[in-house]
């Protein structure tokens, strides 16, 4: 029914995301060709990764989007000395210098943790799982027939 009424109101309720920024700044910069595409998938990984970290949800889309492209490209190492990459980003896409470093910052920081914690042994997991009923079966309902109102 939602639907139905915001269809008739004509409302469109998409929201803008980061990724609807990408080719528009991409499309200014000095990079290979051939590169573009990397970038863009090194750059869309980042921003799949700011969705999951609370410290992003302040940022607007535009800035982390432009803080990932930086460290994709800073990552690949395409653009020559960082500070010259993130100053040409500042310029083109018109935000504070100060801002877009410290965003690319955090990205590059959220990545290296989520590594760190993705390389940690399969045995460590478990054990900080077991305090927390590990394997046992919850009873909590998973289907929605289960659950009687």
């Amino acid at each position: 029914w939602e639907l139905l009424v915001l269809e008739k109101l004509k409302w469109d309720l998409v929201s803008v995301i980061a990724n609807d920024f990408l080719p528009h700044i991409l499309h200014r910069l000095p990079l290979p060709t051939d590169r573009v595409e990397l970038v863009k998938k090194h750059a869309q990984t980042f921003i799949a990764l700011c969705a999951t970290e609370y410290t992003f949800v302040m940022y607007p889309p535009s800035m982390i989007a432009t803080g990932s492209i930086g460290a994709a490209i800073h990552g690949l190492s395409l653009g020559g000395s960082g500070d010259a990459v993130t100053e040409l980003l500042a310029r083109t896409t018109g935000t504070e210098l100060d801002c877009l470093k410290a965003c690319q910052e955090q990205i590059e920081a959220a990545l290296a943790e989520s590594l760190k914690q993705a390389s940690q042994p399969q045995q460590e997991f478990s054990a900080k799982a077991a305090p927390y009923g590990g394997s046992q079966p919850t009873s909590t309902p998973t289907d929605v027939t289960d659950v009687n109102l």
